[in-house]
């Protein structure tokens, strides 16, 4: 873990994982006139994936897609480690590969979030499908050549449609 993006030191990554995004975070609230305490409680709540559950229908699409023998990379523009999540949802066993921005002090819609998943996984781009919810920074995929499939983006864990993620996949064998 922690390759640095082209053009990104390594040191920076370094600064990533050690909580460097923490203290920028913390720094953006202070600035903006918020108490320092209040500030890092802020910070801790949007850091807890707990409150961030995952879709009712993910279980049931993420192994969808492993029956059929296809990968699967999670990307994502963050700042803490959200294998934890996956493992507590038990998800963890259907993922292949993470590309967390703050361990490769990157972000969409930068190219190299993208090229990073490409490399890990050992793919193409026309060989791949990037599903995400926010034009802006998931549909620089394109750029890339990679189908993407824009979903609404999610405002309740029960509303369901990964379905439409399983209607692009190849039959299985």
């Amino acid at each position: 873990m922690g390759v640095a993006a082209p053009g990104r030191p390594a040191a920076m990554v370094g600064s990533y994982r050690r909580g460097g995004r923490a203290g920028l975070s913390v720094a953006v609230f202070a600035e903006a006139g918020l108490d320092p305490t209040l500030a890092h409680a802020l910070y801790d709540v949007e850091s807890d994936a707990s409150y961030n559950p995952f879709a009712d229908d993910a279980a049931r699409v993420l192994s969808s897609i492993r029956t059929r023998g296809l990968r699967t990379a999670i990307i994502s523009d963050i700042h803490f480690d959200l294998r934890p999540a996956f493992t507590r949802a038990g998800l963890d066993g259907l993922v292949d590969l993470f590309v967390l921005s703050f361990e490769h002090a990157v972000q969409k819609p930068e190219h190299a979030m993208f090229e990073i998943a490409l490399d890990g996984l050992g793919l193409t781009a026309p060989q791949v499908l990037m599903v995400g919810d926010r034009p802006t920074y998931d549909g620089a995929a394109v750029e890339l050549g990679i189908v993407t499939l824009l979903l609404p983006p999610l405002t309740s864990v029960k509303q369901r449609r990964l379905h439409l993620v399983e209607a692009l996949l190849p039959p299985q064998a």
